[in-house]
């Protein structure tokens, strides 16, 4: 009986390529093998959706965008007075929509600090980079907003100020984050929540200067079209800048390129630098 049972085991389990097929599976999935036919802009999406999935750091900041989600509770169910005035709820469209793209744009290219400075001496240019890190904000923003649809509950206004904000993300504040990044020298570590909410050697006057608009202009753009032609005009005006930004998006993806290509060496140098 015994040897009858032991025959039936090694027998069933004999090929190796069967009991390998749901590890096989699994691999195939993990490898996000679809993004190949995007070329070098899978490559690099591959990259980063890995580094979202296993390091503690990236994690936390996925977790940080989603909570971004319930942050116009705050501004459009008017239980704050303060935040009554109607020019907050495009800060609150702007924050709800671009969790994730403030979070994880604002540390582009720290992310990649600790590969960085061999990254730079392959065949790879700033322009594909730049893209990769441009795309996978462009399709959290438009995830965030689909999220956001819940906001509808409390009127039209409300959602319409998450949409326009989130327009105006993909076309200004996408660039505007990719552009403070260039300026930013310190290295992240992924293993690690320490400074997750921000480092304060990464502020400078530089990126202080580049970061105000991400909030003042949409504000000021929709203060003009509320108080002059009504609060539809101001979401308007908000998304036809964010419209033209993606008009212009080559245009601003050179001059990006050039300030990469400027800050090159003083970066890696940086990344070199030991915590």
């Amino acid at each position: 009986m015994f040897y009858y049972i032991n025959f039936k085991f090694f027998k069933s389990n004999l090929y190796l390529d069967a009991g390998l097929s749901i590890q096989h599976n699994t691999a195939s999935s993990e490898n996000l093998s679809f993004l190949d036919q995007f070329g070098k802009l899978g490559t690099f999406l591959k990259n980063d959706i890995r580094l979202l999935k296993r390091n503690k750091r990236a994690k936390t900041t996925l977790l940080m965008s989603f909570l971004f989600l319930f942050y116009g509770l705050l501004f459009f169910t008017n239980s704050i007075e303060a935040y009554n005035a109607p020019v907050w709820k495009i800060f609150a469209g702007i924050f709800v929509s671009g969790g994730f793209l403030l979070n994880f744009g604002q540390f582009v290219p720290s992310w990649d600090s600790s590969y960085y400075p061999l990254m730079m001496t392959q065949n790879i240019t700033y322009k594909d980079y730049l893209s990769s890190k441009w795309w996978l904000m462009v399709m959290a923003t438009t995830l965030s907003t689909l999220l956001s649809s819940f906001y509808l509950i409390f009127g039209i206004d409300s959602f319409l100020a998450i949409l326009s904000g989130a327009i105006f993300n993909i076309g200004v504040n996408s660039h505007l984050v990719l552009l403070g990044g260039a300026y930013i020298k310190t290295p992240i570590d992924l293993t690690s929540n320490k400074n997750a909410f921000g480092d304060k050697k990464a502020f400078n006057v530089k990126t202080l200067l580049i970061s105000l608009p991400k909030l003042l202009l949409p504000m000021l753009v929709y203060a003009i079209g509320h108080y002059t032609l009504g609060w539809q005009y101001g979401y308007l005006f908000v998304a036809l800048l964010g419209i033209l930004g993606l008009a212009f998006k080559n245009k601003v993806f050179e001059i990006i390129e050039s300030v990469y290509k400027k800050e090159k060496y003083i970066t890696i140098e940086a990344y070199k630098q030991k915590n």
